[in-house]
């Protein structure tokens, strides 16, 4: 019989400023660092994770807690020095990625999550070690020199990812209208209150909005509206929205 191949062993490196920066100024969201980690853990025998960030800033500050429960490679790069900026993270990684490569048993494939192209010379130098090198980056600040020089790339957040993101948003809103009967939710007000709820971008919200009327959801009913007007109020099927996991309340 022939047994299961085992899986590559695997180190990861994350430049977290660049994932919890661009989720947010990008997609109004936060790493899931846990789904990430178990992704990784599925595919190959991690045997280290270090993550790299200045987290002397009160909106990253607070996942430091949280991210040094999942390992004990959190490396804060915070320099005293004025004048000091982003780039100083990427030189200390870059630092780590390549005494980690000079080890006698280094691992099969290393991953790096960041999207600067300051890491292409150290891409290519794994490379000519022999070592598989995928990259994570986030979309819209991911350089393509960058994913060129990879083994193979994902850009995040995945579309799966930042749809149920969207959908969480919606219902979120609508939610909160559940329980006041005399409110009219429209399909544009929804758009609109959602998007500046939240600050995210109205195309996104209308897409997310237009797949759960196309997945049946959410459906537009005809109601009088407070000037006499007939308009098409949005009605949500929340049994099936909470039993197919969409939403809890």
């Amino acid at each position: 019989m022939f047994g299961r191949r085992s899986k590559s062993s695997a180190v990861a490196f994350v430049d977290y400023e660049h994932w919890f920066y661009g989720y947010s100024n990008s997609f109004q969201m936060k790493p899931n660092v846990d789904e990430w980690l178990e992704e990784l853990k599925g595919d190959f025998r991690l045997k280290d994770l270090y993550v790299f960030g200045d987290f002397s800033e009160p909106n990253i500050e607070q996942d430091l807690n949280r991210l040094k429960k999942m390992t004990s490679g959190v490396v804060h790069t915070a320099s005293d020095k004025t004048g000091v900026d982003k780039d100083f993270t990427d030189v200390i990684m870059l630092d780590y990625i390549y005494r980690y490569a000079a080890k006698k048993k280094s691992p099969e494939v290393y991953i790096l999550f960041t999207g600067d192209a300051h890491f292409l010379k150290v891409a290519e130098y794994l490379k000519e070690l022999g070592k598989k090198v995928i990259i994570y980056g986030v979309k819209f600040g991911f350089s393509n020199h960058l994913k060129s020089v990879s083994t193979s790339y994902v850009e995040m957040p995945r579309q799966s990812q930042e749809k149920d993101h969207y959908n969480e948003l919606i219902f979120a809103s609508l939610s909160r209208l559940r329980h006041k009967p005399r409110t009219l939710v429209t399909y544009w007000k929804t758009i609109n209150s959602v998007s500046d709820y939240n600050r995210v971008s109205k195309d996104r919200v209308k897409m997310a909005l237009d797949g759960l009327l196309k997945q049946k959801y959410i459906s537009k009913q005809e109601q009088v509206g407070y000037n006499g007007k007939v308009v098409d109020a949005l009605r949500v099927d929340w049994d099936r929205v909470e039993r197919d996991g969409l939403w809890s309340e």
